[in-house]
This record gives structure tokens, sequence and C-alpha cells, in this order.
């Protein structure tokens, strides 16, 4: 809170509490008492009112107890002569009270007599018997019945009323009335525009109301406040205090000021309502007369002390609003007082320090704005760096996520339309990511020459800038499109040898900066990174296999070793020589033949992963010399008749050397003057077995595919 802003208060608050003070006390205490002494007013004129419907609907009702009452006399003379003339005393009751439709009689045991209606056939001595009925019951106890409201047809209301005659044995008269013609005394009642009575029974069923559509549908208003005051008032004992509920909504659910009075006899309330708006309209008009000159007096006594207050306030509130804006930071502001005191001396003091602030937050603000232009591209910069290593590291052996990352961010923190990589396979340049809204207008693969600015960075191993390509000649690059304006394309140098190109472009004439320039190298450098990357992480994986197939070689020709020279049973030797030679050729089996040289066949000595049917077929039908993949392999051996191969594996090695062993231990295989060249073979099954001749599938070679074999045979 300001110091000008208490003082202002301070002068208003005096000069008009000592007014308004007075007005605020009185204007507020008139008010309640006036609202609650007319509202008091209203409600006992309409309780008034009430009391005078309900009086009139009682009379009406003992009107009609009345001429319901002289014929219950008992009637002289014989039965069919009283009866007669107790018709003729019906009839003449039903022209005289149009509001009784219907009168019968009950005899003594409350069997029906007699019944004459104005709305059905009259009937005589149909012994109905009415004797549980509560109008007999109560009539006999020496009580009116008034019955409950029925609608006839679902139509208008109807009442009963029973009065039982005088003398030993009287029977009981029961007389049926139309309640519409209490509609007649609702219906004139009129209070103010709006208000209306209306007349509900012991249980809040809507009898009489002015709008005749609510009784035809038995509307109940026992939901209602006021109602539910009156019906529980009209069980209380006399004399207990009664809660009166002169507030309350109608059935439309609008604000009514309401009061009721109760027809004792019949347990009716009688209930005068008019909307509270139009009930108070006098109170409100006075209400806001007296408000008007309220506030009148209230706004002359506040304008009367602002005016005062502000000659002495202004022109300290000048300076502190002056000062505010300073402080806000609109140097250019002046305080403008014309006091000739020691205010106007301030505002001067302000003026001339607001004038050398402005001279210094102009220099400090142009240092500013450079420094956090500077931060903002190095933090876009690093943040761009960081997203392509993030890839490179989370994608060491694909490239493509590297190079759309690359290529996004080059154009992004370089601020191109779009950006696109192109690598260098041979003589052409082809298109491996790209970003950006800008459409393509050269293919995929280009070639590699000077007519695009990709193939000539490349041929020149330098960047180039074109600034504006429509300002070049048009032999300059005629195979290009123009959808850019500006371009910047830069070469992906492996150790000084082009691999590729990155081109950024721009849809309007902007030159790229030196420091765009020198990231877009930077972003080149990255992508070569990442190429070199996968490269040497594919050679590596390479590399890695290589030596697994070589250790595993050396583990196989170990165990074969081992088995030669742990044993000297050949079938253990050879067994394990089909085995690791089928599992070091990645075939699925291997077999092992030896050559008899006198019969020209070729034997089965040892196989791997063969079932018996196959092995059967070999042993009953041997492949002959020349016959099969194997017996040209022999064929051709024996024809150089040389001691020994270039291509002679290992195994066999091993094999020949088993044989002198097995030799010198006078092994079967070594006493054998048959002996000769063994032949082993391994095959691979990659699809159905080949439908060839028996010497042919004997051979252990089986299909690749339906066209294709694999096999490999070696002899020795």
């Amino acid at each position: 809170m300001t110091p000008g802003g208490r003082l202002f208060r301070k002068y208003v608050i005096v000069f008009a509490g000592l007014v308004s003070g007075a007005l605020l006390m009185s204007g507020p205490t008139e008010i309640y008492f006036s609202y609650r002494e007319n509202r008091e007013a209203l409600v006992t004129l309409q309780r008034e009112k009430a009391l005078g419907v309900a009086s009139r609907i009682e009379g009406f009702i003992k009107e009609i107890e009345r001429q319901i009452g002289w014929t219950t006399q008992p009637q002289l003379g014989a039965a069919s002569a009283a009866m007669y003339q107790r018709r003729v005393d019906y009839l003449r009751l039903l022209r005289q009270a149009l509001m009784i439709t219907e009168i019968s009689h009950l005899d003594g045991e409350g069997r029906e007599q007699l019944r004459v209606s104005r709305l059905a056939m009259d009937v005589a001595g149909s012994q109905t018997d009415f004797s549980r009925e509560p109008q007999f019951v109560q009539a006999k106890a020496g009580k009116i019945y008034h019955g409950p409201v029925t609608f006839r047809k679902e139509s208008e209301p109807y009442m009963k009323i029973a009065m039982a005659g005088s003398g030993q044995g009287a029977g009981v008269t029961v007389a049926e009335v139309n309640l519409k013609f209490i509609w007649d005394v609702v219906s004139q009642i009129k209070i103010g525009k709006a208000g209306h009575a209306f007349v509900v029974d012991g249980q809040g069923v809507l009898i009489a109301h002015p709008d005749i559509s609510l009784v035809l549908q038995k509307t109940t208003f026992a939901g209602l406040d006021q109602v539910k005051a009156a019906l529980a008032g009209g069980r209380l004992a006399p004399g207990e205090p009664r809660e009166q509920v002169t507030i309350a909504r109608d059935l439309k659910g609008q604000s009514v000021m309401t009061a009721y009075a109760t027809i004792a006899p019949l347990q009716w309330s009688v209930f005068v309502e008019q909307p509270l708006g139009e009930a108070l309209e006098t109170l409100y008009a006075s209400i806001q007369r007296t408000l008007g000159l309220l506030a009148l007096g209230v706004l002359l006594a506040v304008a009367a002390s602002l005016l005062l207050a502000r000659r002495m306030v202004t022109p300290i509130q000048a300076l502190q609003a002056g000062a505010a804006r300073i402080g806000a930071g609109e140097l250019d502001q002046r305080i403008d007082v014309r006091t000739g005191d020691e205010v106007e001396a301030l505002a001067d003091q302000f003026n001339s320090m607001a004038a050398q602030l402005k001279e210094s937050y102009a220099g400090l603000e142009r240092k500013v704005e450079a420094r956090t232009r500077e931060l903002t591209e190095s933090l876009e910069q690093q943040t761009a760096t960081a997203e392509i290593l993030r890839v490179i590291s989370s994608s060491p052996t694909d490239l493509q996520p590297v190079m759309d990352a690359v290529a996004e961010n080059a154009a992004r923190v370089c601020g191109a339309s779009d950006a696109s990589i192109r690598r260098l396979e041979g003589d052409t340049l082809r298109l491996v990511a790209r970003f950006g809204s800008i459409p393509i207008g050269a293919p995929d693969v280009i070639p590699l020459d000077r007519d695009y600015p990709t193939g000539r960075s490349v041929i020149e191993r330098r960047t180039i800038h074109i600034e504006d390509l429509l300002s070049l000649p048009e032999t300059e690059f005629p195979r290009i499109s123009h959808d850019a304006r500006t371009s910047l394309i830069t070469p992906l140098m492996r150790e000084g040898v082009p691999i590729g190109a990155i081109l950024i472009r721009r849809v309007e004439v902007q030159p790229f900066t030196e420091k765009q320039i020198e990231l877009l190298k930077t972003f080149a450098d990255q992508a070569v990174i990442a190429i070199e990357n996968v490269r040497l992480f594919q050679e590596l994986q390479t590399r890695t296999r290589e030596l697994a197939r070589s250790v595993d070689e050396l583990r196989a020709l170990g165990e074969v070793g081992r088995a030669v020279s742990s044993t000297l049973d050949v079938e253990t030797v050879l067994n394990t020589i089909v085995s690791r030679a089928s599992q070091l050729a990645g075939a699925d089996g291997c077999t092992i033949h030896e050559y008899d040289s006198d019969a020209e066949e070729f034997r089965l000595r040892a196989a791997h992963n063969a079932d018996a049917g196959f092995v059967a077929a070999i042993r009953a039908a041997p492949i002959r010399k020349g016959e099969g993949v194997m017996g040209r392999a022999v064929q051709s051996c024996l024809e150089r008749s040389r001691p020994s191969r270039p291509w002679r594996s290992r195994t066999h090695g091993s094999f020949r050397r088993s044989r002198r062993r097995a030799a010198s231990s006078r092994s079967p295989i070594a006493t054998s003057p048959s002996s000769s060249p063994a032949c082993h073979t391994s095959y691979a099954r990659r699809s159905t077995r080949s439908s060839g001749s028996p010497r042919s599938s004997s051979s252990g070679c089986s299909a690749r595919s339906t066209t294709s074999k694999t096999s490999i045979c070696k002899t020795s």
C-alpha cells in the first residue's frame, strides 16, 4: 500500500464518513422494519380472504346437509306408500339442489332400498348390502359422513354425504354431491393480478382451483411446504402452536406469499396465494426509492470528499504513478508536476534518473540479446549432436536411423527448409536420407557429374554455397529443379576420400552464415563417423565368425586326432571322422566308402546322420567306378596317378595314418588285398531328396532343390 493511497483514503473517509454515516445507519433500519410490517399486513389480508372462502364453502356444505336433512324424516303408512313418498321427496330434492346428482336410501340393516340419480337409471329394492361401508357405519353412529373426493369417469370431483334418519330402526340417506360448484366460489376470489385460491382435502389432493384441468387431473399438492404445514396443523390439539408458512413455492416452483384456513368438519384447507414479487411490489418500490435517496446522499458525500481530497493528493499520485512506470521499464516516461514546491523538484530528479537509466539499459539489452542468441544456438547444436550420438549408439548396425537423425538436425539447427544425404555408389549418388517439406526435384539416384551441385561437391571435395540459384547462368546446373533458391552442400570425407554429400536448402533467398556452414561440416563428420562405425562393426562381426569357425575346425581336428591316437578300432576312428567332417562342412550327413580295386566297387565303411533305409540301399547296391559323383571323382584321381594332391584334406591324412596304424596291427583292412583308396562324402539335405537312379542316390548326395545338388567327395 503506497503512502499516496493511504493519504487519499484518509481524506475521503474522514470527509465522506461524516455525511454518509448517518444515512447508512438509518436507511437499512427503516427498510427492515418497513419490510416486516408490510409483509405481516399482506399475510393478514390473505388469511382473511382464506377464512372468507372457507366460510362460504362450509356454508355451502351446511346448506346441502340441511336440504338432505328433511328427506331423512320417517315415513308413515304402508311400506309401499312410504317408499313412494320417499322417492317423491328425493326427486324434489334433486330439482331444488342441483349440486346433488344421486341420492339413495339404506334401511336399518344397511341394504339399499331406493336410488334416484340424474346420471343413471333409478333403482328400487336392489337390496345391495352397504352395512360395512363407512357411510352407513358413521351415519348410524350419529355423525354426518363426509366421504373422500372421487372422480366420476375421471372427469369431475364428487363427494358423498350420509345422514341417518330419526327414530329407532331408521335408515340412512346417502347423497352424492358434485363439487364442481365449489369452483365457482374459488374462481371468484381475486388477489391482485395473478393471485388465486384453491382447496385441498385432508391428503393434499386438489379439490377446487381456478384451473379446472388441475382438478380433473387429480393433482396432489401434498409436497408443497405450505400444504404440509396446514395438514400437520390439522392434526394438532387445540391451543397447540402451529407453524405458519407465509413465503413458499407453488406447484410451478415460483415464490409466493400464502395463507390458509381450515374447514374443520370436512378436514379441507383453503389456500390463498399471490406471487411474491406482486405481493411485495409496493414494498419493493418503497425500498428502491429509499435506497435511491440513500445512494444519492452517499454519492454526494463521496463526491464532495473526492473533490477535496483530489486537490490535495493529485501531485503526490502523479509522482507515484510516474515512479512506478519508470520502475517497470518505461524509461521514456516523464513526470509532469507543476506545484512550485518540493514535490516538483522531486519529479525533476526522477526525470533525470530515468534518462540515465535508459542509456544504461540500451547497451545492456544489446549485450543480453547477443549473448542469449549465442547460448540458444549453442544449446541447439549440443542438443542436435547429443541426439545424433544417441542414435549412433543405439543403432550400431543400422545406418538408416543415424542418417535420418543427421538430416533432421541439420535442417532444424541450420534453419533450412529441407536436408538430404546421398551416398557414393560407383559413379552414382544414391539418396539415403531426407527431411523437409520441399519436393525432391532430382531422382533418388543421380550420376556423379558436375551438372548437380551434390556431384560437383563430391568431385571437387569442397563445400559449395549457392546463395541464389536463379542468379546463376542456366548452363551452371542445367539438370536441377528450382524448388529452392539457396543451397549448401558439403562432402562426406573419410581419410580424404569422398563417400557422399549432405545438402540443405531454403525456399527463399537467405544465404547461410559461416557458423551454419561449419555446423553442416560438423554434421557431415558425424555422418562419416556413423558410416565408419557400421563398417567396422560389420567387419568385426565377419572376423569373429571366421575365428569361431577356425576354433570349431581345430576342436574337431583335435578330437579326430585324439580318436586316431587313442584307439586301434578303425570303426571308431571312421565314425569320429564322419561326424566331425559333417559338423565342419555344415552338412546334414557324411559317409566314408572303401574302394575295392578287384571288383571296382565302393563299399560303405562309416555313415553319420543317415537313416537305416539309406544305409541299406548303399550296401545292397555298391557304387562302381565311373558311376555317380563318387565314382567319377575316384576315376579322375586314379588317372592322374600322383601320390598326393594339393586339395587333399587333413581328414584324409589322418585317415591314411589310421590305415597305416591298422596295417601295423594287422587289422582287417590292412590284410585285405582289395583295399584301395577310400572316399568319404558329405551331403546336405536342403530340400526333397532327389529321385535319381539307385547308384546316384547311394553316393550319399541329396538335392538342394529339384534342380541342384550339394555334395563333397574326396578320395584318399
